[in-house]
Formats: C-alpha cells, sequence, structure tokens
C-alpha cells in the first residue's frame, strides 16, 4: 500500500517539500493518480488556488487548462470512454457546474466514468446567499450522474473521493460528482496516510447457464438473425467476439439506430454490415431473431413514431444496466451482464458452427444519404457531393468525432468505421460536444489524427475549445460543415406544417454571416474555407499537414451564391 509518506508522485523529480498545496490536496492528487488519472481538465476560480498550487512540482498528472467548463466535460467524456478508466473534471462554484450539465448529459448516456470536481465555497457562505454560492448545488444534476457528495470534512474526503471513483468505474459506469469546500482543500490538517488504496477492479457479472442455453436454442433456430452492435460493445472489448458471434449466426449486422448510436463497435467493411438498425430495414422487417447487444433499444425521439421492433420476431437484448432491459419494450430473452463475458459464453453455449450455412446477400453499399429539405426549408446543397470527396480524402486510420445534426447521417454511413471507438458521437442533443470530445480524443491517443465534422450551429456553441486546441497543439482537424443555419429547426417547422411553410418564412433557422474559418485563425489555427466541393480533398490534405490543431469550412449552403 502507497502512502504519501513513503511514495510521493513526482519525488523522482521533485523533492516532497518542493511539492504545492496543502496536505489535503495533494493526497488528492495522489489518490487521482493511484486511479490512473493522468490528467484534469479545469476552468479554474479562485476558489481553486489551493488545489491549483498542488499541482506545481508534479510530473504524473497534468492540469489541461480550458476557457470553458463545457470544453473540459466533453474532452472528459470522449477520453473516458476510449480509455474506461476515470477522467476527471475540475469546475468553479455554481456557475461552473451550470456549464457541465449539458455535456454532462452525455457522458451519462454513454457510460463514461467521468469525475466531476466541483470546488465550492466556504460552506459557511452555503446559506447566506454568498458569492456564487447555492444552498443546494447538488440539486440541479441528480439525474445526471449515478452519486454525489459533499465531504462533511478533511477527513471523510479521501474516503468519498475513493467512493465516488468506485462508484463511477463499476458497472453500468458512469458520471459522479463530489462537491470539494473551499476550507477543506485549505485545512493544512495532516491526513489519514491510508490512502490511496485504490479498490481491485469491478466484478464482471454473468447470466446464468440456462439464460444462456435458452438464448442459444433460440439462435440455433433461427433462419433469419440480424445482430444489432452498439455501444457497450465497444466499451467492454468485445468487438472481435460480436464478429465471431455474427460468424457462428450466419447474421446480418447493424449499428444500433441513429438516436442510440454514440461509438463504432463493428467494422462497416465486415460482409455482414449493411448499416443502421431501422425496423424499415428489409433485413430486420424480413427477421425472425433480433439480438441487440449492448444496444440501448432504444432512445425516444417523439411521441408518434411506428412500431420499433419486427412483429413476428424473436428479440433478444444484452447489456450491463438491468434498467435499459424491457424499458420501452418487452423482449423476450434478456442477458444480463458485462458484454464481453456474456457473449463470450453465449458463443460456447452455440458451440462449433455447422458445416453448411445459408449463402448470404452481398451488403448493399453505404451512401453518404440525400440532403434534407423537402418543404424548401435551408439545408446542405448537394450533400452527397460534399461527402463523397471528404471521406475520400481520409487515410481511414485517424479517429472521427461527429457533431453535425443534419449532416450526422450521412457522415455516419459514409465513414470507414475499421475499429472499435474509431467514431464517437453524442445522442443527448447538446451542441457543441464535438470540439470538446475532438481534444479529449486526440489528447488520449496523441498519435492519431482527429478529424472532427461539426455543424456551424455546433462551432458556435463549442467555440472556446479552440483556445485549448491550440494551447495543447491537439492533432485535430475541424471540419465544419456550413449551411448557415440551423437545418434542423427547419426540418421540424416544415413537419409542423404551418405558416412557415406557407410563406417560406423559417424563422429561427438563418445563422448566416460568420465567416468561421477566419474566427479560426484568430486562435491561431490553420483555416480555410471551401466554397465548392472539388476543393474538399486538397484542403484536407492541407490541414493534415501542420503539428496541431487545423479546421476546414465547407460552404454547403443551399443558398445561392
Amino acid at each position: 500500500m502507497r502512502t504519501t509518506a513513503d511514495t510521493e508522485p513526482g519525488s523522482a523529480n521533485v523533492a516532497v517539500g518542493e511539492l504545492g498545496g496543502t496536505p489535503v490536496t495533494r493526497q488528492v492528487l495522489d489518490i487521482l493518480v493511484a486511479w490512473g488519472v493522468t490528467r484534469v481538465y479545469c476552468c479554474p476560480g479562485s476558489t481553486e488556488a489551493a488545489m491549483l498550487d498542488a499541482f506545481v512540482g508534479r510530473d504524473d498528472i497534468e492540469l489541461v487548462l480550458v476557457s470553458h467548463e463545457s470544453t473540459a466535460m466533453a474532452a472528459a467524456d470522449a477520453e473516458a470512454r476510449l480509455s474506461g478508466r476515470p477522467a476527471v473534471v475540475y469546475v468553479h462554484t455554481n456557475v461552473g457546474l451550470a456549464n457541465v450539465l449539458s455535456h454532462l448529459s452525455a457522458a451519462r448516456i454513454a457510460y463514461a466514468p467521468v469525475l466531476v470536481l466541483n470546488g465550492l465555497k466556504p460552506s459557511v457562505l452555503a446559506g447566506r446567499d454568498g458569492f456564487t454560492t447555492l444552498p443546494h448545488p447538488d440539486l440541479g444534476l441528480r439525474d445526471l450522474v449515478k452519486w454525489d457528495r459533499v465531504p462533511a470534512s478533511a477527513d471523510s474526503l479521501p474516503a468519498d473521493l475513493e467512493r465516488a471513483l468506485g462508484i463511477a468505474t463499476a458497472e453500468p459506469a458512469g458520471p459522479v460528482w463530489l462537491g470539494l469546500p473551499q476550507e477543506l482543500l485549505e485545512t493544512t490538517d495532516p491526513v489519514d496516510p491510508r490512502y490511496p488504496r485504490p479498490l481491485p477492479g469491478p466484478r464482471r457479472s454473468r447470466p446464468s447457464r440456462a439464460e444462456l442455453r435458452g438464448v442459444a436454442d433460440l439462435l440455433t433456430g433461427a433462419t433469419r438473425t440480424v445482430l444489432v452492435s452498439g455501444g457497450e460493445v465497444a466499451r467492454h472489448g468485445a468487438s472481435d467476439l460480436v464478429v465471431a458471434l455474427a460468424e457462428r449466426l450466419d447474421a446480418t449486422v447493424l449499428h444500433e439506430d441513429r438516436r442510440g448510436f454514440e461509438r463504432s463497435s463493428y467494422p462497416t467493411r465486415h460482409p455482414s454490415f449493411q448499416g443502421s438498425y431501422d425496423a424499415r430495414h428489409p433485413a430486420v422487417a424480413n427477421a425472425d431473431a433480433v439480438v441487440f447487444v449492448g444496444c440501448q433499444v432504444f432512445r425516444e425521439f417523439d411521441v408518434n413514431g411506428g412500431p420499433a421492433l419486427p412483429a413476428a420476431a424473436r428479440v433478444v437484448h444484452v447489456h450491463v444496466d438491468p434498467s435499459r432491459i424491457g424499458r420501452l419494450h418487452e423482449v423476450d430473452h434478456a442477458l444480463v451482464g458485462h458484454t464481453e463475458e456474456v457473449v463470450r459464453d453465449l458463443l460456447d453455449a452455440l458451440g462449433p458452427r455447422p458445416a453448411t450455412t445459408p449463402a448470404r446477400t452481398p451488403a448493399p453499399t453505404s451512401g453518404s444519404g440525400p440532403s434534407l429539405s423537402p418543404h424548401g426549408s435551408p439545408a446542405h446543397r448537394d450533400l452527397t457531393g460534399w461527402v463523397r470527396p471528404l471521406v475520400e480524402s481520409l487515410t481511414g486510420d485517424e479517429n472521427y468525432v461527429i457533431d453535425a445534426t443534419t449532416a450526422g447521417p450521412a457522415l455516419l454511413g459514409a465513414l470507414p468505421q475499421t475499429r472499435p471507438d474509431q467514431v464517437l458521437t453524442t445522442s443527448s442533443g447538446s451542441l457543441g460536444w464535438g470540439l470538446g470530445a475532438a481534444i479529449g480524443v486526440a489528447l488520449a491517443q496523441p498519435e492519431r489524427r482527429v478529424l472532427a465534422f461539426l455543424g456551424d450551429g455546433v462551432f458556435q456553441f463549442g467555440l472556446p475549445a479552440l483556445w485549448t486546441a491550440q494551447r495543447y497543439r491537439a492533432q485535430v482537424t475541424f471540419v465544419v460543415l456550413n449551411n448557415e443555419a440551423f437545418a434542423a429547426v427547419g426540418l421540424a417547422l416544415g413537419r409542423f406544417g404551418g405558416e412557415a411553410v406557407r410563406r417560406g418564412d423559417w424563422l429561427g433557422t438563418d445563422l448566416s454571416g460568420p465567416h468561421l474559418a477566419q474566427i479560426a485563425g484568430g486562435f491561431g489555427l490553420h483555416s480555410e474555407r471551401v466554397l465548392t466541393p472539388d476543393g474538399v480533398g486538397a484542403a484536407i490534405g492541407r490541414a493534415s499537414q501542420p503539428r496541431g490543431p487545423s479546421l476546414v469550412e465547407l460552404m454547403t449552403s443551399a443558398k445561392e451564391e
């Protein structure tokens, strides 16, 4: 067991006596390091002085400075998704907390083990309406986290911190919040030498043999099986096993539907892959068995949707979170457990593949989809024409982040996906997530360049992230598909079919005016604006050359030039 008394992190290069902070803040960082945390994303205020001082002289943990808390939250979310370890955000009082809540929702949906540390003003001020205080700062976030706590004393802080980390990583994983009153961090009292003492890795749950046997018998008798591969497949490192399961069942494989998709989990060039789940997909409509592996099933968008499941098929749902199963739709078989273990056990229960299997229908080629303007509302001009050269300019080895509302489905269908987690996106609806997420991916996997595909509205929400990208020379190319509009709002007005459609007056949609490439240039990024699809490939090539971030603005507006 390591203690601060005998193995101070960073002591190889800096003497213990030269480290900053207080005994408590040094111990907080020791605990984070012991749990595998290497960086903390932070937009600080004066309340954080003792904690900031504790980073001085450390070489085992880095403070990543951001200029807006939403950047920190999205970056930590992306890092936690890729690593499976806790990622940490440190925010300032109630005002900083308010700025992380929208992207905290994305982390909750993705089961990302993010720890939100929240510096609070001294406790005595909270009940007296002091500056940047609230009497109950955690009330606004309880629906977004697994657990929240304000330590009662400096003595209880280490145990509460390690409990928060343990709860964040225990399955089903997810974000947690710990409030840190200023007086606890600034105390010079001695700390409990028993900490850090990280818990062993969380135990993995598995279904019973009888449950597995029932599913194996169902699938053995099925002749038209659809296997839907969700985000948990990638998060639990089960992608290769799901490929083996698909081959064993001779199944058609789909990614989960657009509303639930948050990361790539199955190679799109595998012969079994045929796109994304939709009840109208021919393979789904004709299936006699549908197996959802690590999928949300489903994230509803409105109340007017058609049937989500094929009426004639038997349905199996595999997920680590028992609360997801049967939440919206009844299933015939539920297998609750860690996805890697469940799929491995299911393969064992199925046994070897029979010598003869039916011939497979070739998978259709993924397309980039049409432009969406069925009623004349603002949209992209020739979206297919823009996406094709964009995809052709890629090496296929990059990481991709998608935060583009109306262009997202076209990009998702066209991007090469050969590795788990190669594509990250959000199903939270919180605009601006993609810029901070791209930074988190770049810092977590610096050996690969990141391409972040963004809508112009998204870009304006996440603009402060450009400062952090430039400060840390993140290997990110931000690709903004600029249709100069909130096109999703126009689509909603079109579906409503009211006076906006009759007059052609698309109120609340016009975002024209800013030259986004010039704005990025002001932050120091290599940037350029592209007016026609034939210039896309060369622009992406130039943007990939400089060390550090860059931006390419694609003018996809349906308006006449």
